[in-house]
């Protein structure tokens, strides 16, 4: 990018601070660092780690409040943890509402899809509607997600790390029950409708789609792996010696080993007026 001189990082959903210190604390140049940040539990946790780099960090409560962003832009796990709607098929395309029965409880009950449902469905995933009783999740809000990105990235980088699958692994037949998720207190479930307000829900992320709406948005698909090749790819001796020395080897390898994040998680690098 030829160091401009408004350079910033920008990072969505930053958790608990710990990749905004470990950057800070390696690039001293940096004169900005945009954190988005909904959760005021989490932006205390945040300021308390980062308050060492002074007025660097920035704060912002949501995407819309960012100023144009020249820099590059961070996602970790931000698209899986996005409202899905929940379809499956009944002779036809029905979504998943949630009603309330004769005795409290909550009840799911079955509505034809609308009408951008069945339109994703058709063009992600067509081969699913002669699969009876097939179910999983679209997610429409990543597109007006990713619009609203490439309006606040005049120049740079979008670097996506998230639990995902391409369209055709994503909607395979024999994951006729989709990928919605829930965690709490470090233990998975695959019913949401326990510990209500006390736990994520999360599903996969359709990369398929990330990149189909991304283009559309104007942006570039510079790169596109599994979490393992890519940062297997930046590796050389020194830097492996340097794990070593910093014992870091072994959180590293849960990065990159199969049984670990590097085939579940997938990485998308995405450029926006970057000249070649």
């Amino acid at each position: 990018m030829n160091k401009p001189s408004d350079f910033s990082i920008t990072e969505i959903g930053p958790g608990m601070g710990y990749l905004a210190e470990d950057i800070l604390s390696n690039l001293s140049f940096l004169p900005r660092y945009n954190l988005v940040e909904i959760n005021p539990y989490l932006v205390k946790i945040q300021k308390s780690r980062l308050e060492k780099f002074g007025n660097i960090p920035v704060w912002h409560k949501n995407i819309d409040e960012l100023s144009e962003v020249t820099g590059v832009i961070i996602l970790n796990e931000v698209f899986d943890a996005l409202p899905v709607r929940i379809f499956e098929i009944k002779d036809k395309p029905y979504e998943v509402y949630v009603t309330v029965d004769e005795t409290g409880n909550l009840k799911e009950t079955l509505f034809p899809a609308r009408a951008d449902t069945v339109r994703y469905l058709e063009e992600f995933a067509p081969w699913i509607f002669d699969i009876e009783g097939y179910r999983s999740e679209v997610n429409l809000k990543a597109k007006e997600f990713i619009e609203k990105l490439a309006q606040k990235l005049k120049i740079g980088y979008l670097m996506i790390f998230d639990y995902g699958y391409t369209s055709e692994e994503y909607y395979n037949p024999s994951r006729n029950r989709g990928t919605l998720l829930c965690y709490h207190k470090h233990t998975i479930s695959e019913n949401q409708y326990l510990n209500i307000g006390k736990q994520d829900i999360t599903a996969h992320v359709n990369f398929t789609a990330i990149e189909k709406w991304a283009t559309y948005a104007g942006f570039k698909v510079e790169h596109f792996s599994s979490q393992s090749k890519y940062l297997i790819s930046l590796c050389n001796e020194a830097l492996l010696n340097k794990l070593n020395e910093l014992k870091l080897i072994q959180q590293f390898k849960r990065l990159v080993l199969p049984q670990g994040m590097g085939e579940s998680h997938r990485v998308m690098i995405l450029s926006k007026n970057i000249l070649q």
